[in-house]
Protein backbone atom coordinates (compact mmCIF):
# COMPACT_ATOMS: atom_id res chain seq x y z
CA UNK A 1 0.00 0.00 0.00
CA UNK A 2 1.57 3.49 -0.64
CA UNK A 3 2.87 5.53 2.22
CA UNK A 4 -0.83 7.59 2.10
CA UNK A 5 0.77 9.00 5.38
CA UNK A 6 3.54 10.66 3.81
CA UNK A 7 1.15 13.43 2.57
CA UNK A 8 0.49 15.20 5.69
CA UNK A 9 3.87 16.12 5.47
CA UNK A 10 4.34 16.64 1.54
CA UNK A 11 5.24 19.70 -0.38
CA UNK A 12 7.34 21.23 2.66
CA UNK A 13 8.86 23.24 0.28
CA UNK A 14 5.91 25.09 -1.18
CA UNK A 15 4.30 28.65 0.97
CA UNK A 16 1.44 28.61 1.69
CA UNK A 17 -0.93 28.93 -0.22
CA UNK A 18 0.89 27.11 -2.72
CA UNK A 19 1.06 24.25 -0.03
CA UNK A 20 -2.50 23.58 0.50
CA UNK A 21 -3.15 23.85 -3.21
CA UNK A 22 -0.92 21.27 -4.34
CA UNK A 23 -2.05 19.07 -1.29
CA UNK A 24 -5.54 19.17 -2.46
CA UNK A 25 -4.63 18.80 -5.92
CA UNK A 26 -2.67 15.37 -5.30
CA UNK A 27 -5.49 14.10 -2.99
CA UNK A 28 -7.74 14.79 -5.68
CA UNK A 29 -5.88 12.95 -7.87
CA UNK A 30 -4.95 10.01 -6.08
CA UNK A 31 -8.93 9.13 -5.53
CA UNK A 32 -9.73 9.43 -9.02
CA UNK A 33 -6.55 7.02 -10.12
CA UNK A 34 -7.40 4.77 -7.38
CA UNK A 35 -11.27 4.80 -8.83
CA UNK A 36 -9.64 3.76 -12.34
CA UNK A 37 -7.14 1.14 -11.24
CA UNK A 38 -10.52 -0.07 -9.38
CA UNK A 39 -12.36 -0.27 -12.56
CA UNK A 40 -9.96 -1.48 -15.06
CA UNK A 41 -7.51 -3.18 -13.77
CA UNK A 42 -8.57 -6.58 -11.78
CA UNK A 43 -8.00 -6.75 -8.32
CA UNK A 44 -5.57 -9.10 -6.64
CA UNK A 45 -6.54 -12.59 -4.68
CA UNK A 46 -5.00 -15.23 -3.50
CA UNK A 47 -5.27 -17.59 -6.58
CA UNK A 48 -4.06 -14.64 -9.19
CA UNK A 49 -0.77 -12.71 -10.48
CA UNK A 50 -1.47 -9.20 -11.38
CA UNK A 51 1.96 -8.61 -13.85
CA UNK A 52 3.08 -5.76 -15.58
CA UNK A 53 5.34 -3.59 -17.55
CA UNK A 54 5.78 0.36 -17.53
CA UNK A 55 8.47 2.23 -19.46
CA UNK A 56 8.66 5.31 -16.66
CA UNK A 57 10.30 7.65 -18.97
CA UNK A 58 13.59 9.09 -17.93
CA UNK A 59 13.32 8.01 -14.01
CA UNK A 60 14.35 10.84 -12.97
CA UNK A 61 17.69 13.18 -14.45
CA UNK A 62 16.04 15.87 -15.76
CA UNK A 63 18.42 15.97 -18.54
CA UNK A 64 15.49 16.83 -21.10
CA UNK A 65 15.08 20.42 -18.78
CA UNK A 66 11.32 20.25 -18.46
CA UNK A 67 11.34 20.45 -15.00
CA UNK A 68 12.34 17.18 -12.34
CA UNK A 69 8.87 15.48 -11.00
CA UNK A 70 6.83 17.14 -9.08
CA UNK A 71 5.88 15.70 -5.39
CA UNK A 72 2.12 14.99 -6.73
CA UNK A 73 4.14 12.41 -9.76
CA UNK A 74 6.11 9.90 -7.10
CA UNK A 75 2.18 9.68 -5.65
CA UNK A 76 0.84 8.71 -8.92
CA UNK A 77 3.91 6.35 -9.87
CA UNK A 78 3.59 4.86 -6.85
CA UNK A 79 -0.19 4.34 -6.97
CA UNK A 80 -0.15 2.59 -10.08
CA UNK A 81 3.30 0.64 -9.24
CA UNK A 82 1.01 -0.45 -6.16
CA UNK A 83 -1.47 -2.11 -8.36
CA UNK A 84 0.65 -4.73 -9.58
CA UNK A 85 2.12 -8.28 -7.57
CA UNK A 86 5.01 -7.72 -9.81
CA UNK A 87 5.98 -5.35 -12.72
CA UNK A 88 8.97 -4.50 -14.89
CA UNK A 89 10.39 -1.28 -15.33
CA UNK A 90 12.36 0.15 -18.13
CA UNK A 91 14.40 3.74 -18.25
CA UNK A 92 15.74 4.03 -14.44
CA UNK A 93 18.28 6.29 -14.41
CA UNK A 94 21.84 6.33 -13.20
CA UNK A 95 20.92 8.18 -9.74
CA UNK A 96 18.83 5.95 -7.96
CA UNK A 97 18.24 8.89 -5.50
CA UNK A 98 15.06 9.63 -7.37
CA UNK A 99 14.31 5.98 -7.23
CA UNK A 100 14.61 5.03 -3.95
CA UNK A 101 12.28 8.03 -2.98
CA UNK A 102 10.01 6.68 -4.86
CA UNK A 103 10.16 3.07 -3.33
CA UNK A 104 9.73 5.05 -0.04
CA UNK A 105 6.61 6.21 -1.02
CA UNK A 106 5.54 3.16 -2.67
CA UNK A 107 5.80 1.04 0.97
CA UNK A 108 7.52 -1.27 2.81
CA UNK A 109 5.72 -4.70 1.89
CA UNK A 110 7.53 -3.76 -1.83
CA UNK A 111 10.85 -4.74 -2.85
CA UNK A 112 12.79 -4.40 -5.77
CA UNK A 113 16.01 -5.99 -8.15
CA UNK A 114 17.41 -3.47 -10.35
CA UNK A 115 20.34 -3.55 -12.97
CA UNK A 116 23.74 -1.72 -12.85
CA UNK A 117 22.97 1.22 -16.00
CA UNK A 118 24.33 0.11 -19.29
CA UNK A 119 27.50 1.57 -20.70
CA UNK A 120 27.69 2.91 -24.40
CA UNK A 121 25.88 5.41 -26.54
CA UNK A 122 23.04 3.60 -27.31
CA UNK A 123 22.69 2.31 -23.36
CA UNK A 124 22.09 6.17 -22.38
CA UNK A 125 23.00 4.89 -18.83
CA UNK A 126 19.76 3.54 -17.98
CA UNK A 127 18.47 0.53 -15.79
CA UNK A 128 16.20 -1.69 -16.12
CA UNK A 129 14.07 -3.95 -12.96
CA UNK A 130 11.58 -5.45 -11.31
CA UNK A 131 9.27 -4.43 -8.39
CA UNK A 132 7.29 -6.93 -6.33
CA UNK A 133 4.95 -7.02 -3.36
CA UNK A 134 6.67 -9.50 -1.08
CA UNK A 135 3.30 -10.32 0.24
CA UNK A 136 2.69 -12.18 -3.05
CA UNK A 137 5.50 -12.99 -5.12
CA UNK A 138 8.83 -14.24 -4.38
CA UNK A 139 12.24 -13.74 -6.10
CA UNK A 140 13.72 -17.43 -5.84
CA UNK A 141 17.37 -16.43 -6.13
CA UNK A 142 18.45 -16.02 -9.58
CA UNK A 143 18.86 -12.97 -11.22
CA UNK A 144 21.41 -11.78 -13.67
CA UNK A 145 21.77 -9.95 -17.85
CA UNK A 146 21.21 -11.31 -20.47
CA UNK A 147 24.73 -11.68 -22.75
CA UNK A 148 24.42 -13.03 -26.26
CA UNK A 149 27.48 -15.80 -27.15
CA UNK A 150 29.27 -14.79 -29.73
CA UNK A 151 28.01 -16.88 -32.46
CA UNK A 152 24.12 -15.01 -31.83
CA UNK A 153 24.95 -11.42 -31.49
CA UNK A 154 23.50 -9.03 -33.71
CA UNK A 155 25.08 -8.36 -36.97
CA UNK A 156 25.28 -5.11 -39.35
CA UNK A 157 27.66 -7.04 -41.57
CA UNK A 158 30.71 -4.49 -39.84
CA UNK A 159 30.84 -5.90 -36.59
CA UNK A 160 28.83 -8.03 -34.35
CA UNK A 161 27.58 -6.32 -31.16
CA UNK A 162 25.23 -7.29 -27.87
CA UNK A 163 22.22 -5.17 -27.05
CA UNK A 164 22.63 -1.25 -27.06
CA UNK A 165 20.33 -2.06 -23.33
CA UNK A 166 21.07 -5.89 -21.82
CA UNK A 167 18.12 -7.52 -21.25
CA UNK A 168 17.60 -8.47 -17.32
CA UNK A 169 16.18 -11.39 -16.41
CA UNK A 170 14.70 -13.03 -12.75
CA UNK A 171 13.27 -15.62 -11.45
CA UNK A 172 10.26 -15.50 -9.18
CA UNK A 173 7.17 -17.56 -7.97
CA UNK A 174 3.78 -16.53 -6.93
CA UNK A 175 1.42 -19.30 -5.53
CA UNK A 176 1.79 -22.77 -8.15
CA UNK A 177 3.52 -20.36 -10.65
CA UNK A 178 6.96 -20.49 -11.19
CA UNK A 179 8.51 -18.36 -13.52
CA UNK A 180 12.02 -16.94 -15.07
CA UNK A 181 11.07 -12.65 -15.92
CA UNK A 182 12.68 -11.09 -18.58
CA UNK A 183 12.70 -7.20 -19.55
CA UNK A 184 13.91 -5.42 -22.26
CA UNK A 185 14.30 -2.11 -23.98
CA UNK A 186 14.81 -2.76 -27.17
CA UNK A 187 17.34 -0.23 -29.18
CA UNK A 188 15.27 2.23 -31.18
CA UNK A 189 16.66 3.83 -34.60
CA UNK A 190 14.29 4.88 -36.72
CA UNK A 191 11.23 4.00 -38.12
CA UNK A 192 12.01 3.39 -42.03
CA UNK A 193 11.39 -0.41 -42.30
CA UNK A 194 14.67 0.30 -44.91
CA UNK A 195 17.48 1.51 -42.37
CA UNK A 196 20.30 -0.31 -41.30
CA UNK A 197 18.93 1.18 -36.85
CA UNK A 198 15.48 -0.77 -37.74
CA UNK A 199 17.13 -3.77 -38.83
CA UNK A 200 19.00 -3.78 -35.70
CA UNK A 201 15.78 -3.11 -34.26
CA UNK A 202 14.40 -6.47 -35.37
CA UNK A 203 18.04 -8.17 -34.76
CA UNK A 204 17.84 -7.17 -31.00
CA UNK A 205 14.23 -8.34 -30.81
CA UNK A 206 14.88 -11.24 -32.95
CA UNK A 207 18.29 -12.37 -30.45
CA UNK A 208 16.29 -12.34 -27.03
CA UNK A 209 13.36 -14.12 -28.46
CA UNK A 210 15.64 -16.35 -29.80
CA UNK A 211 17.56 -16.61 -26.47
CA UNK A 212 15.12 -17.03 -24.29
CA UNK A 213 12.81 -19.62 -26.52
CA UNK A 214 16.29 -22.21 -26.35
CA UNK A 215 16.40 -21.43 -22.56
CA UNK A 216 12.82 -22.68 -22.62
CA UNK A 217 13.10 -25.68 -24.17
CA UNK A 218 15.14 -27.04 -21.60
CA UNK A 219 13.33 -26.36 -18.73
CA UNK A 220 10.57 -28.22 -17.98
CA UNK A 221 10.07 -26.23 -14.06
CA UNK A 222 9.02 -22.84 -14.81
CA UNK A 223 7.56 -20.85 -17.76
CA UNK A 224 9.06 -17.79 -18.96
CA UNK A 225 8.14 -14.62 -19.70
CA UNK A 226 9.55 -11.62 -21.52
CA UNK A 227 7.92 -8.10 -21.57
CA UNK A 228 8.98 -4.78 -21.87
CA UNK A 229 9.84 -1.64 -24.53
CA UNK A 230 9.83 -3.32 -27.60
CA UNK A 231 9.72 -0.43 -29.70
CA UNK A 232 6.79 -2.47 -31.95
CA UNK A 233 4.79 0.03 -34.00
CA UNK A 234 2.53 -1.95 -34.91
CA UNK A 235 1.07 -5.47 -34.93
CA UNK A 236 1.15 -6.05 -38.69
CA UNK A 237 5.31 -5.11 -38.01
CA UNK A 238 8.53 -7.18 -38.81
CA UNK A 239 9.23 -6.40 -34.98
CA UNK A 240 6.42 -8.12 -34.06
CA UNK A 241 6.90 -11.12 -35.75
CA UNK A 242 10.31 -11.48 -34.44
CA UNK A 243 8.79 -12.28 -31.48
CA UNK A 244 5.59 -14.71 -33.06
CA UNK A 245 8.41 -16.49 -35.23
CA UNK A 246 10.57 -17.85 -32.41
CA UNK A 247 7.34 -19.27 -30.35
CA UNK A 248 6.12 -16.47 -27.76
CA UNK A 249 2.01 -16.37 -26.99
CA UNK A 250 1.49 -12.50 -27.08
CA UNK A 251 -1.40 -11.08 -25.45
CA UNK A 252 -2.24 -8.31 -28.26
CA UNK A 253 -4.09 -5.32 -27.06
CA UNK A 254 -6.83 -3.08 -28.79
CA UNK A 255 -5.06 0.40 -28.19
CA UNK A 256 -1.38 1.20 -28.07
CA UNK A 257 0.75 1.75 -25.02
CA UNK A 258 2.56 5.06 -26.38
CA UNK A 259 1.14 8.42 -25.15
CA UNK A 260 -1.60 8.90 -27.81
CA UNK A 261 -1.95 5.06 -27.54
CA UNK A 262 -1.18 4.69 -31.51
CA UNK A 263 1.75 2.86 -31.29
CA UNK A 264 2.06 -1.27 -29.90
CA UNK A 265 5.71 -0.57 -28.47
CA UNK A 266 5.22 -2.63 -25.21
CA UNK A 267 4.36 -6.05 -25.07
CA UNK A 268 3.75 -9.11 -22.46
CA UNK A 269 4.70 -12.48 -24.32
CA UNK A 270 4.97 -16.17 -22.71
CA UNK A 271 6.89 -19.19 -23.62
CA UNK A 272 4.58 -21.56 -20.85
CA UNK A 273 5.20 -24.59 -19.20
CA UNK A 274 2.69 -26.77 -19.70
CA UNK A 275 -0.69 -25.51 -18.74
CA UNK A 276 0.68 -22.81 -16.53
CA UNK A 277 0.01 -19.85 -18.30
CA UNK A 278 -3.85 -19.16 -18.02
CA UNK A 279 -5.94 -15.99 -17.78
CA UNK A 280 -7.48 -15.51 -14.75
CA UNK A 281 -11.33 -15.73 -14.83
CA UNK A 282 -12.23 -12.11 -14.51
CA UNK A 283 -13.79 -9.48 -17.24
CA UNK A 284 -10.47 -7.45 -19.33
CA UNK A 285 -7.71 -9.88 -17.69
CA UNK A 286 -5.33 -7.83 -19.70
CA UNK A 287 -4.67 -4.49 -21.25
CA UNK A 288 -3.06 -0.79 -21.37
CA UNK A 289 -4.03 2.05 -18.50
CA UNK A 290 -4.29 5.48 -19.37
CA UNK A 291 -3.07 7.14 -16.22
CA UNK A 292 -3.74 10.51 -17.98
CA UNK A 293 -7.51 9.83 -18.01
CA UNK A 294 -7.45 10.28 -14.08
CA UNK A 295 -3.95 12.59 -13.68
CA UNK A 296 -2.08 15.31 -15.52
CA UNK A 297 -5.51 15.42 -17.86
CA UNK A 298 -5.93 17.88 -20.71
CA UNK A 299 -8.25 19.65 -18.39
CA UNK A 300 -5.60 19.87 -15.44
CA UNK A 301 -3.51 22.24 -17.60
CA UNK A 302 -4.50 25.67 -15.75
CA UNK A 303 -2.92 23.79 -12.19
CA UNK A 304 0.35 23.58 -13.85
CA UNK A 305 0.39 27.05 -16.25
CA UNK A 306 2.63 28.70 -13.58
CA UNK A 307 4.80 26.01 -13.38
CA UNK A 308 5.13 25.64 -16.95
CA UNK A 309 5.80 29.20 -17.58
CA UNK A 310 8.91 29.06 -14.97
CA UNK A 311 10.97 26.26 -16.68
CA UNK A 312 10.21 28.01 -19.96
CA UNK A 313 11.77 31.03 -18.53
CA UNK A 314 14.73 28.91 -16.40
CA UNK A 315 15.19 27.28 -20.08
CA UNK A 316 15.33 30.91 -21.64
CA UNK A 317 17.58 32.19 -19.07
CA UNK A 318 20.26 29.26 -19.37
CA UNK A 319 20.31 30.06 -23.18
CA UNK A 320 21.37 33.61 -22.78
CA UNK A 321 23.67 32.69 -20.32
CA UNK A 322 25.12 30.15 -23.29
CA UNK A 323 24.55 32.87 -25.95
CA UNK A 324 26.76 35.60 -23.58
CA UNK A 325 29.86 33.29 -23.44
CA UNK A 326 29.44 31.20 -27.11
CA UNK A 327 32.89 31.73 -28.70
CA UNK A 328 31.60 30.41 -31.81
CA UNK A 329 29.15 30.89 -35.18
CA UNK A 330 27.79 27.28 -34.30
CA UNK A 331 27.41 28.15 -30.78
CA UNK A 332 25.58 31.91 -30.70
CA UNK A 333 23.29 29.93 -33.32
CA UNK A 334 22.14 27.09 -30.86
CA UNK A 335 21.69 29.02 -28.05
CA UNK A 336 19.80 31.68 -30.20
CA UNK A 337 17.74 29.33 -31.73
CA UNK A 338 16.68 27.98 -27.68
CA UNK A 339 16.16 31.11 -26.85
CA UNK A 340 13.63 32.07 -29.49
CA UNK A 341 12.13 28.94 -28.79
CA UNK A 342 11.17 29.49 -25.21
CA UNK A 343 10.18 33.09 -25.99
CA UNK A 344 7.91 31.77 -28.62
CA UNK A 345 6.29 29.34 -26.30
CA UNK A 346 5.69 31.44 -23.20
CA UNK A 347 4.18 34.43 -25.87
CA UNK A 348 1.43 31.99 -26.79
CA UNK A 349 -1.32 30.55 -24.69
CA UNK A 350 -2.07 27.61 -27.22
CA UNK A 351 1.71 26.50 -27.49
CA UNK A 352 1.95 26.22 -23.66
CA UNK A 353 -0.54 24.08 -22.96
CA UNK A 354 0.59 21.71 -26.78
CA UNK A 355 3.89 21.92 -25.10
CA UNK A 356 1.90 20.32 -21.31
CA UNK A 357 -0.06 17.75 -23.39
CA UNK A 358 2.78 16.64 -25.73
CA UNK A 359 5.58 16.90 -23.46
CA UNK A 360 5.82 18.09 -19.94
CA UNK A 361 3.18 15.57 -18.36
CA UNK A 362 5.31 12.71 -20.31
CA UNK A 363 8.04 13.40 -18.27
CA UNK A 364 5.91 13.53 -15.22
CA UNK A 365 4.46 10.19 -16.01
CA UNK A 366 5.92 8.46 -18.50
CA UNK A 367 5.18 8.91 -22.61
CA UNK A 368 4.61 5.06 -22.47
CA UNK A 369 1.36 3.70 -20.68
CA UNK A 370 1.71 -0.13 -18.25
CA UNK A 371 0.55 -3.34 -19.77
CA UNK A 372 -1.40 -5.76 -17.34
CA UNK A 373 -1.93 -9.47 -17.28
CA UNK A 374 -3.83 -11.17 -14.88
CA UNK A 375 -3.22 -14.90 -14.82
CA UNK A 376 -4.46 -18.25 -12.49
CA UNK A 377 -1.73 -19.27 -9.95
CA UNK A 378 -3.40 -22.04 -8.86
CA UNK A 379 -3.27 -25.21 -9.94
CA UNK A 380 -3.97 -27.62 -7.12
CA UNK A 381 -6.59 -29.18 -8.78
CA UNK A 382 -4.35 -29.82 -12.44
CA UNK A 383 -1.86 -31.51 -9.90
CA UNK A 384 -4.28 -33.91 -7.74
CA UNK A 385 -5.86 -34.86 -11.05
CA UNK A 386 -2.28 -35.58 -12.31
CA UNK A 387 -1.95 -37.98 -8.94
CA UNK A 388 -4.70 -39.53 -9.29
CA UNK A 389 -3.84 -40.66 -12.90
CA UNK A 390 -0.76 -41.83 -12.00
CA UNK A 391 -2.52 -44.10 -9.09
CA UNK A 392 -4.64 -45.22 -11.82
CA UNK A 393 -2.34 -45.48 -14.49
CA UNK A 394 1.18 -46.15 -12.61
CA UNK A 395 4.49 -46.18 -15.07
Amino acid sequence: MVAYSRLKYAFADLPEPERAEAKLRTLDGLKRLREGLKAQIPGRSASTLLLGTWNIRNFDDNRFAHGPRLEDSFYYIAEVLSAFDVVAVQEVCEDLTPFSRLMSVLGPEHDYIITDVTEGPSGNRERLGFIYNRNKVRFTGVAGEIVLPFEDQISDVTKARQFARTPFACTFQAGWFRFNFATVHIYYGEDSLASEAYARRVKEIDAVAKFIAKRAKSDSLQSHVLVGDFNIESENAPTFDALKKHGFQVFKNKVGSNADQTRFYDQISFIPKANEVMLADVPDPHGVFNVFDHVFRDEDYPLFRSALRRIAEGRKRQAEAELAKATTDAKRKTAQKAIDAETKLLSSEALLEDYYRKDWRTFQISDHFPLFVTLKTDFTDTYLDGLRAKVLAPD
